[in-house]
């Protein structure tokens, strides 16, 4: 479900790459057993496995894809090392700038009203069931 990962599913769809894709649960927090470290020791997705390949983050992956499946168009990924460059500057503005600004947005406007909600809820059942014990009396 997170951007990144719809990168990679949209890459290889597009590119007639096969693959299998196994869904891991963040909200479960699936990401953070120890089976899914020996994939991705930073514990976050996306992840793939190939073969005995194990590669983790969007951009990598993405880079991989385009240089080692035959038949991925070279607008992908040029040989030039001019184009290449190009390509490269994108991929690490969209990390350091883009990436940042909306993790900080959904953090802000989804995560930690949840959290907030869910912290709230349980403070609410403390004193209803405290002011219950009181009424017992």
């Amino acid at each position: 479900m997170t951007p990144p990962s719809r990168a990679v599913i949209i890459f290889c769809k597009v590119n007639g790459i096969d693959y299998t894709e196994r869904k891991v649960d963040i909200s479960q927090r699936e990401h953070l057993t120890p089976a899914f470290a020996e994939i991705n020791p930073m514990k976050q997705l996306p992840a793939i496995v190939d073969g005995n390949f194990k590669l983790f983050e969007s951009h990598s992956i993405l880079i991989y894809l385009a240089c080692a499946f035959p038949g991925v168009a070279d607008h992908w990924y040029p040989a030039d090392h001019f184009k290449r460059s190009k390509i490269h500057s994108v991929l690490y503005w969209h990390h350091s700038n883009l990436c940042r600004a909306a993790d900080t947005y959904v953090t802000n406007t989804t995560i930690l009203p949840r959290l907030a909600i869910h912290r709230i809820n349980k403070q609410l059942m403390k004193l209803r069931n405290f002011s219950s014990h009181l009424c017992q009396r």
